[in-house]
């Protein structure tokens, strides 16, 4: 029974030791995840005036849907129109033409990468990431899905349309 003791006391040990690196390589997971996760940004709560969108940054916009395409629209309040990217998830006609909205995201490149939509009776919709390094690679601010060739690369997905097949020859004569 003496030998029984030792070894019984080492499965202890061994189980003890297990218990403690899964606890330790858990927390250590869990705050390498915190570290790495994108800040919190908000949106200023204040919608401005389409006409005032001339620097890039995070901004509020209210007006009137004037036109839908795919996941894209037009905004149009009393000062001008803007152009609203709703990004992969804006696909679901999440919008109808003279729809009144509030929409927040960043202002970049002459057009509205929308992170919120918010509709005339308060339903908030989530769309994608505030910050410029969303879905893609660090320092890119492509979308996944967004068209552009080299989505093809970027694994599953929407991918590109194959190119249209060439028309048939005419007859010689």
């Amino acid at each position: 029974m003496s030998t029984e003791h030792p070894k019984r006391t080492m499965r202890i040990k061994r189980t003890i030791a297990a218990v403690a690196l899964v606890a330790v390589g858990g927390a250590g997971g869990a705050f390498a995840i915190a570290q790495t996760r994108p800040s919190v940004t908000m949106a200023p709560a204040t919608p401005v005036a389409i006409r005032s969108l001339a620097s890039d940054g995070i901004v509020t916009i209210r007006g009137r849907v004037a036109e839908v395409y795919g996941n894209k629209f037009v905004m149009a309040d009393a000062t001008g129109r803007a152009l609203v990217d709703a990004g992969p998830g804006g696909q679901d006609a999440l919008v109808k033409r003279n729809d009144p909205v509030t929409v927040q995201g960043r202002y970049d490149d002459g057009f509205i990468h929308a992170a919120f939509l918010v509709a005339a009776d308060g339903k908030v919709t989530a769309l994608g990431p505030l910050d410029r390094h969303g879905p893609g690679r660090p320092g890119d601010d492509r979308r996944p899905g967004d068209g552009r060739p080299d989505d093809r690369a970027a694994g599953p997905g929407p991918a590109t349309p194959p190119a249209p097949a060439a028309a048939p020859e005419a007859p010689k004569q």
